[in-house]
């Protein structure tokens, strides 16, 4: 088989052949919309809301900061996103990016945090750097003087 093999044919040991047919029956919903056979409701399956409170290894997490680092309005107001801070927080790359993540408006068209809590990002979010300095960059290394 070529490297260069062109996707829009398909190989004959690729096909697959069925008597049956491959139509989906449709069968109209309680809601009025035609599901087909195969489709499930999954609403009645996922929770009502996620969990929203803070979790026991956050808690320990923000026993462990400094006082002066603590984020007390996040937690009070944004327990989810001290869950996740929690997580990434032995992880460098993803704590870091998660913290950009939060601070910067990639989507254009966000809200913002209140004033207290965008403190409390900032003040963590140095923090996080004393801990974790990025590594020097190469480009760093080598514009040194000597």
């Amino acid at each position: 088989m070529s490297i260069y093999r062109r996707t829009d044919r398909v190989l004959l040991n690729d096909v697959a052949f069925s008597a049956e047919p491959s139509t989906p029956v449709a069968k109209p919903a309680a809601t009025g919309v035609v599901r087909s056979q195969n489709d499930e409701d999954w609403s009645k399956r996922r929770s009502a809301e996620p969990v929203n409170g803070l979790l026991r290894p956050t808690i320990t997490w923000v026993s462990s900061l400094p006082q002066e680092v603590v984020p007390n309005a996040l937690l009070a107001k944004f327990p989810r996103i001290g869950n996740l801070l929690a997580v990434l927080w032995d992880d460098p790359n993803s704590a870091r990016r998660y913290l950009d993540d939060l601070l910067v408006d990639k989507r254009g068209n966000r809200q913002g945090f209140p004033l207290d809590i965008l403190r409390e990002l900032l003040a963590m979010r140095a923090y996080y750097e004393h801990l974790h300095p990025e590594s020097a960059q190469p480009w760093q290394v080598m514009n040194k003087s000597e």
